[in-house]
């Protein structure tokens, strides 16, 4: 795909998925994205940050002190999001949005679990780019994570007290603080604004807070062995950031456990009563890593742009299993599906020639294909 092509879908997506109750522009995250040299930055005045669409008042002014971190933010967006279609890609929704939409994703007006998954994914992203930044030294005002001391967490993880801890690991807290001041005070500024979206800016503040934290929790130490001729005399540790991979799929079940919540008279969040299971006393840590939603989701069946839904007209589907999520059955929301014979062309039948060539065959598949009515 072409640079600008990419850079554009790019822009739709985040503009669709980074929303809330209230429709505001914000394709700053596009903006950011595309700043991935450094040098961009180094030559960018600050009034670029008051030219950024979308950017609350709290963020033009962080944006302007930490000018350097913008790359990491859109970075950090970019792969969040290239998770989010990872995750979703066999679902209804599929993590995209109408071509198009150049705003904010309707969709998002709405405070459904798809909106919980990807304010979360979007928070572990940005911390986790502005966290391994900061190891590489790519930032100014932070450094590798911590060394002085050994994290409580490590010590079930077989941690010897004679190894030398001190490498250099990822700054998962300085990320965290950073994401935390940076795109939770949109929410608060809006929250203040305007007491009709207390609520819904309680719930994105919440998710933002889940992902970073399934984040952290998941920030596992790594040793590396040093001696002579393969040896392990001597092991150095470090803190590792998860892969966003390894995020990404934690979230996909926190995204199957959902909450609903409410907000009660006094303006607070509160879970909704349920039915009390066999184990009543479960423990706040998780209730901690619950995402949360307000509102039932669409059946993504159709697409409507008032709703900011795709459909699943011309989806890829599949018949060998009737229980998942891409069956055609439920993929095609019992509209039916065309089925096609695609001629896939592939090496084969390779061999050694001497010397020193690898000759292969052209080889044919015929694969039956089924999309969605």
């Amino acid at each position: 795909m072409h640079p600008c092509l990419a850079s554009f879908r790019l822009a739709q997506i985040i503009a669709f998925l980074i929303g809330s109750a209230y429709c505001i522009d914000v394709s700053w995250w596009s903006s950011v994205a595309q700043l991935s040299a450094s040098n961009a930055v180094h030559q960018t005045k600050q009034p670029f940050c008051n030219n950024l669409q979308g950017l609350s008042p709290g963020q033009a002014k962080i944006c302007e002190l930490f000018i350097d971190h913008m790359p990491a933010v859109g970075q950090g967006a970019k792969q969040a999001i290239e998770e989010c279609e990872h995750q979703f890609k066999d679902k209804r929704w599929n993590c995209s949005t109408p071509p198009e939409a150049g705003v904010i994703g309707p969709i998002h007006k709405l405070g459904t679990k798809e909106a919980a998954f990807t304010y979360a994914i979007l928070s572990a992203g940005v911390t986790h780019e502005i966290g391994r930044r900061c190891r590489l030294g790519q930032l100014k005002s932070c450094g590798c994570s911590d060394a002085s001391k050994i994290p409580s967490t490590t010590v079930p993880s077989g941690i010897n007290e004679e190894w030398t801890w001190g490498g250099c690991g990822d700054n998962v807290d300085y990320g965290s603080r950073f994401s935390r001041n940076f795109i939770d005070v949109r929410e608060k500024e809006e929250s203040v604004k305007r007491s009709e979206t207390t609520g819904r800016s309680l719930m994105n503040r919440w998710n933002n807070e889940v992902g970073r934290k399934i984040l952290k929790r998941n920030t596992k130490p790594k040793c590396k062995c040093h001696g002579v001729s393969g040896s392990c005399n001597m092991k150095t540790c470090w803190m590792q950031l998860p892969s966003m991979r390894h995020v990404g799929e934690i979230l996909q079940e926190k995204y199957k456990t959902a909450k609903r919540i409410q907000i009660n008279a006094r303006g607070n969040m509160q879970f909704e009563s349920q039915p009390i299971k066999r184990n009543p006393n479960k423990k706040k840590k998780s209730v901690a890593t619950d995402l949360v939603f307000l509102d039932d989701s669409p059946d993504y069946c159709e697409a409507d742009r008032q709703q900011g839904t795709v459909g699943t007209k011309d989806r890829r589907c599949q018949n060998s299993d009737p229980r998942a999520p891409d069956h055609c059955n439920l993929l095609c929301c019992g509209r039916g599906y065309n089925s096609y014979l695609d001629n896939v062309s592939y090496k084969c039948n390779c061999k050694f020639k001497w010397c020193c060539e690898v000759v292969c065959e052209q080889c044919k598949n015929q694969t039956q294909i089924h999309v969605c009515k």
